[in-house]
């Protein structure tokens, strides 16, 4: 797995502030090196974060053919919905292919094409959008209806059991204050 977004917001933030304390006045190559060091860690993580995110391209490809193919598991998912979700995969993978080609043409001293930050956003939008839809559990009819039954049934004496205590205590309470007041006055 990739850095995750806590750790490289520390690497950051440690930077930053070495940049405004103790490296305020370091000569150049101290700084050259510096970056050299996040250049290095942006390298080593950069193919770890494309290819987390084409696993999960990878599964919601699974998915959606499973779905195609009249599995059980996603009979319930709407039509619509996974078209919307097919699209969203095509262009994922077209970001993704078209990321990697022109990122294994640099060498290592150019400026990446991708940054890992903009993979783990890419990744994260992913799952947003078609883990909601993907995942949407079956509805459970059933076990609707023999709820619904029961809360019929209970409701009533429930609503008149905490009907019925909450009025004496909201007296109680407001008695209280009017005498706890009341006393306050005459001290």
């Amino acid at each position: 797995m990739f850095m995750d977004k806590n750790k490289l917001s520390a690497i950051l933030e440690d930077t930053e502030n070495w940049l405004y304390e103790e490296g305020e006045d370091q000569p150049k190559q101290v700084y050259v090196d510096k970056l050299q060091e996040l250049k290095y860690m942006e390298h080593e993580e950069r193919p770890k974060a494309l290819n987390d995110l084409g696993k999960k391209i990878q599964l919601v490809m699974k998915v959606i053919e499973a779905y195609r193919n009249k599995d059980e598991r996603y009979d319930h998912l709407d039509p619509a919905e996974m078209e919307k979700v097919e699209k969203y995969i095509s262009d994922a993978m077209s970001w993704l292919n078209s990321k990697m080609n022109a990122q294994n043409k640099l060498s290592l001293t150019q400026d990446p094409v991708v940054k890992v930050s903009e993979i783990v956003a890419k990744s994260k939008e992913l799952d947003n959008f078609c883990n909601p839809i993907i995942y949407k559990p079956k509805p459970k009819v059933e076990v609707a209806e023999d709820k619904a039954k029961a809360n019929s049934e209970h409701n009533g004496p429930m609503d008149r059991q905490s009907g019925t205590e909450t009025k004496p205590d909201t007296t109680k309470d407001n008695s209280q204050h009017t005498k706890s007041s009341g006393e306050m006055e005459v001290d």
